[in-house]
């Protein structure tokens, strides 16, 4: 089933479920296929261009959880959105709701698209879950964001600076996250943000920020590239490992230090990293902080195989 991977993939894989192994092979498919030797590092997708990036999260550890392309890398970014959705019925895959679906393929044809759609894979006990992740065209930001905003009965994004860069949905539920470039992000913008039911979640969002950047009285979270993203009783604040926790393999020393303060469980983190060697500048992607309701705030880590 793993043939035609790259050895590190197959490596990794041997550390996920059999539904994992199953399913990841199969959504790349497209890639293995693609002519030229460089369809392993022709993606957006993580910071060395591999087109799948693992990630661990202390709010469900044993998950298997991956985000992939899953067309092929030869296709014209602004047509990545419709063949993503074509692909999603050949495999038996639900989709998302017509209205939304209607609004993004009419950005993506009438707009600049860089990367246009990537697919998100989680697998446990509870069975398996997909996300589509489909860009918002830059140029389109605004109207798209007001029209998202409708649709989903959310409150207009409180920051305005900030930009509407992609769009989650959850493919069993339909709901729907929003992901907004914000840049410069302050502890007094995440008062503004909290929905109401998460309140005071935006302080142990925040400590847990400063935690892990070892600024116990920041009050700006510092990084070019800063990214918020509001669902249904959830709040992330994200930006790329590199700009808050140094290169590797930095990041992975501060990253396990701040589990071990917190009691969080890194250990699917730690073996999926530890088989190979943290040799390159790069190799995290983006970081998440996540509040939800309860008391501590959730780790998510994204990294290449």
């Amino acid at each position: 089933m793993t043939e035609g991977l790259p050895p590190a993939l197959r490596r990794a894989l041997t550390l996920f479920g059999p539904e994992a192994r199953r399913w990841l092979p199969r959504l790349l498919e497209p890639v293995m296929a693609a002519p030229g030797g460089d369809r392993w590092r022709r993606s957006l997708l993580t910071p060395e261009r591999f087109p799948v990036e693992l990630s661990v999260s202390t709010a469900s550890p044993r998950t298997d959880r991956y985000a992939t392309e899953f067309v092929s890398p030869a296709g014209p970014p602004g047509t990545r959105l419709a063949a993503g959705l074509e692909r999603l019925e050949r495999i038996g895959l639900p989709p998302p709701d017509a209205r939304l679906l209607a609004l993004l393929l009419d950005a993506h044809r009438r707009h600049p698209v860089v990367w246009g759609t990537w697919l998100a894979g989680r697998h446990d006990t509870c069975g398996d879950r997909f996300k589509l992740y489909a860009e918002v065209p830059k140029t389109a930001a605004v109207p798209v964001e007001r029209e998202v905003a409708r649709l989903v009965g959310a409150r207009p994004f409180p920051l305005p600076e900030a930009r509407l860069r992609l769009v989650g949905i959850d493919l069993t539920t339909g709901a729907v996250e929003r992901y907004h470039r914000v840049g410069r992000l302050t502890v007094a913008d995440l008062r503004l943000l909290t929905p109401r039911d998460l309140d005071p979640g935006q302080e142990c969002l925040a400590d847990a920020v400063r935690d892990l950047l070892g600024r116990p009285a920041a009050d700006e979270l510092p990084g070019f590239n800063v990214n918020v993203s509001l669902a249904p009783r959830a709040l992330s604040v994200s930006a790329p490992a590199l700009s808050w926790l140094g290169a590797d393999p930095d990041a992975r020393t501060r990253l396990l230090a701040h589990a071990a303060r917190h009691g969080h469980d890194l250990s699917r983190y730690a073996a999926l990293t530890a088989e190979s060697p943290l040799t390159h500048r790069n190799r995290h992607g983006m970081l998440t902080v996540t509040a939800r309701p309860g008391p501590a705030a959730h780790l998510t880590i994204g990294f290449s195989p």
